[in-house]
């Protein structure tokens, strides 16, 4: 019995150490329906007929060690493998923690969750999302039209940032759209034939202070946070009605 049993213990440890999914969240809505304006459902203090922006700060967040937190941004599933100039694509993608640090973002889709701090006159929260990337054969890269969903948390609301471990990691499902999301390169010059596409994240840290009914803001990015690792997944572009595309109703 006893051997039994520290094979039993063995077993379990090993497999409590096993890297897992830690999450899930489902961005797809119809694309071009924005999010609610953030402040819309906020109430002016006592004393305050309008509510101002002051101070506006930029910067970076600084890294505690000067290493770059490893992670893995991976398509894992399209809806179609042949898409469609102007049409819609839905996707499957997991962020995986490949570094040896834990890592914290925003899961959330709902804004309000960051106003329940205890201050409605201090928010502070994480904000981040993902961007569908095309390159084509020449190596040019477009970023995608997406649903504008972003994810929220705050430290300063219990549950609403998830932590991921290393090995850990979160999957997400999104629809995209095959358009310049810059409106760089028209429809017309859209290039078509065989293309990879690759995710990124991108992080935000943003922190407001309201005194006397003015807003100072600041914002920090993430950039050079992450060290982004993102494998490329095939797919065929066509021009409309030279394919057929289920996704492009």
């Amino acid at each position: 019995m006893k051997a039994i049993a520290f094979a039993l213990l063995g077993l379990l440890t090993a497999s409590a150490a096993f890297p897992q999914q830690v999450g899930v969240v489902d961005l797809t809505r119809p694309i071009g329906v924005l999010a609610v304006p953030e402040q819309s459902a906020r109430q002016l203090p006592p004393g305050c007929t309008e509510e101002k922006r002051g101070i506006m700060a930029d910067g970076i967040v600084e890294l505690d060690n000067n290493r770059p937190r490893s992670i893995s941004l991976q398509i894992i599933k399209l809806s179609n493998e042949t898409l469609e100039v102007g049409g819609v694509g839905r996707a499957e993608v997991r962020l995986q923690n490949t570094g040896e640090e834990p890592i914290s973002i925003p899961l959330s889709t709902d804004w309000a969750a960051i106003q329940k701090a205890s201050s409605p006159d201090h928010l502070e929260w994480e904000e981040g999302s993902f961007q569908v990337v095309l390159r084509d054969k020449p190596n040019h890269t477009i970023a995608l039209t997406s649903n504008d969903w972003s994810l929220y948390g705050s430290r300063l609301v219990s549950g609403s940032l998830m932590t991921i471990k290393p090995g850990e990691w979160t999957r997400a499902f999104l629809n995209f759209r095959v358009l310049d999301r810059y409106h760089i390169v028209s429809p017309a010059e859209f290039p078509v034939g065989e293309a990879g596409l690759f995710l990124e994240w991108a992080q935000t840290r943003r922190i407001w202070n309201r005194k006397n009914c003015v807003w100072n803001t600041s914002s920090f990015d993430y950039r050079g946070y992450y060290k982004q690792e993102r494998p490329t997944a095939t797919v065929q572009v066509n021009r409309s009605g030279s394919g057929k595309n289920k996704n492009s109703e």
